[in-house]
């Protein structure tokens, strides 16, 4: 096997980031997290910069009271935060400390 060397500027980092393999893998990962959100819309758009794809449904009220979005996204393999703002800021302070973290 052969090892290969790839060097992107920002003007490369944009183009990948807007190809279609790109899109392809971002819609097949959001279709997933829209099949278990009923009544949700895959949107999928390209900016300047790069591909967007976003499942639109309800409000932050509806995720609040029923929490499906996070179910989602854990059946869709997912990683939401497991910390909360306190244990983040506290694990940063004891990176910062070490100087591991600026």
């Amino acid at each position: 096997m052969a090892n290969f060397k790839l060097y992107l500027n920002s003007k490369g980092m944009r183009e990948m980031l807007k190809s279609q393999g790109i899109e392809d893998e971002l819609v097949k990962r959001m279709s997933r997290v829209q099949a278990a959100l009923p009544g949700s819309e895959l949107e999928a758009s390209l900016t300047r910069t790069r591909v967007r794809v976003k499942v639109a449904r309800g409000s932050d009220f509806d995720e609040a009271n029923t929490g499906a979005l996070s179910r989602a996204l854990d059946l869709a393999g997912g990683l939401r935060g497991t910390f909360t703002k306190n244990q983040l800021a506290a694990k940063r302070a004891k990176l910062r400390a070490k100087g591991k973290f600026s």
